[in-house]
């Protein structure tokens, strides 16, 4: 693996290469320097070029001193500004990380993206686009801590990709982390089944705006952000930071870097292309261009795969029938001593139940059958001795659709596992569930399903 930087011998580029011999110093790595001079023709003005390539060869010079006893670089000037130029097959699969200035670039008026988003657009390894301030040269030479912000979404892939370079970060040294997520209020209600009342004069002055977060939702979320980073090797404190907010992420984690002073935003990326880049935008472009400090966009494919534990928690719907008591025994088996289980009831909202109503938080089971519905839930925790060794929680909830309620709870509840009990015999009770619900979890549902058949 190496460590790439291009550079067109500005002042910006330079400062961009010193990063980048420092940190190929400190991962034991080669630097590639590639020389960028965008305005030689292909095959024309060869004393320029010599030129240039002198020019190369002296910054080469300046840098490898700072790589240590060992420590390679190799200069070549590369002819063109283009992406493919710059970064064939062989420099892809070599690329540790490729560092560039994020300004000092030509452009042109058929060509208005700088050097920087085209490369983090080739997605072919981490791009980190340094500015000049001296907060990241410090850090790699180990003077100080770095205060780092990357953007994290709990249900999204890209988050891992860059996840796994800040763990990279924290390999080279100290890093305060924040950890923002960007997140819609109404959206975030919905998903967690958490109702608004008819008058919202009801609700805590914080959350009537439309910007304010319910603190059920505040919990979920910092739980959610804090179970996608996992445990972070190395110094430095961590910190989740949850953004409101409507419209253009990118704008959002731009103010949460200005408004923290973040001196490195990470930031990862889809690689959409063509229309798909036009319709959905990109939110690692914004941040690049509009950045005020150094920027990191990781390509999808320089995540770690997730490796998924074995289940420590589940949720199991119930509807007093065989089929869920059976799904509960195995839902305690699955998870063992020292697990939990959370046992939900759904009452379905029939007739003059359904509507808006001027209730603010999950809607409960009707008053008239709550407290019979809770001593029946606890009813079903098996009296085992491993039953007794794992954690048990009920709930009753009132909904529309049955499926819905159930992965709103599961969004709540944050279990690893659904277990959902089915018979072929048609069992009368009250909220029974059919089969569909069984086979709806399994389509919409985001945590993995097991549907346990009655015998």
């Amino acid at each position: 693996m190496a460590i790439i930087c291009a550079t067109n011998l500005s002042a910006e580029a330079a400062h961009a290469a010193t990063v980048a011999a420092t940190l190929a110093g400190r991962l034991g790595e080669p630097l590639l320097l590639l020389g960028v001079d965008d305005e030689v023709p292909d095959a024309e003005a060869p004393d320029v070029l010599s030129t240039a390539e002198g020019g190369l060869a002296a910054e080469a010079a300046r840098l490898r001193p700072l790589l240590g006893p060992g420590g390679s670089v190799e200069p070549r000037m590369q002819r063109g500004a283009s992406v493919e130029t710059l970064l064939g097959d062989a420099e892809c699969k070599s690329a540790r990380m490729v560092v560039v200035a994020a300004g000092g670039w030509r452009t042109s008026p058929w060509r208005k993206t700088s050097l920087a988003e085209r490369l983090a657009r080739h997605g072919c390894a981490p791009v980190l686009a340094v500015r000049r301030d001296s907060a990241l040269l410090d850090w790699a030479r180990g003077r100080r801590r770095l205060l780092v912000m990357v953007g994290v979404d709990p249900r999204s892939a890209t988050s891992d990709a860059a996840i796994t370079f800040l763990r990279e970060l924290r390999r080279v040294g100290g890093c305060d982390v924040l950890a923002a997520y960007v997140c819609s209020p109404q959206e975030e209600r919905e998903r967690l089944g958490i109702r608004t009342p008819v008058h919202v004069e009801r609700l805590d002055p914080r959350e009537r705006s439309m910007e304010g977060l319910d603190p059920l939702v505040e919990r979920v979320l910092h739980r959610e952000v804090r179970e996608r980073l996992g445990d972070l090797e190395g110094e430095g404190r961590v910190e989740v930071v949850l953004e409101p907010g409507y419209g253009r992420p990118a704008d959002h984690l731009l103010h949460v870097a200005h408004a923290r002073s973040a001196e490195l935003t990470v930031v990862g990326m889809h690689l959409r292309g063509g229309v798909q880049r036009l319709w959905h935008g990109s939110v690692s472009e914004g941040v690049l261009r509009h950045a005020e400090r150094s920027v990191a966009c990781i390509p999808p494919g320089a995540r770690e795969p997730r490796r998924l534990p074995p289940p420590r928690s589940a949720l199991v719907p119930v509807d007093f029938t065989l089929a869920s008591g059976q799904a509960i025994a195995q839902a305690c088996s699955l998870v063992g001593p020292g697990g939990r289980v959370h046992l939900l009831h759904v009452h379905r909202l029939k007739g003059r139940e359904r509507g808006p109503r001027d209730f603010h938080g999950v809607l409960p089971e009707p008053e008239s059958e709550r407290d019979q519905v809770m001593q029946r839930l606890w009813a079903q925790v098996p009296r085992d001795s491993v039953a007794q060794a794992v954690h048990w929680s009920v709930e009753g909830v009132s909904g529309d659709d049955v499926t819905i309620a159930i992965c709103q709870a599961t969004e709540r509840e944050g279990v690893d596992l659904v277990c959902v009990g089915t018979s072929s015999r048609h069992e009368v009770a009250p909220d029974v569930l059919e089969e569909a619900v069984a086979k709806e979890l399994v389509l919409r549902c985001r945590r993995p399903v097991m549907v346990v058949p009655s015998v």
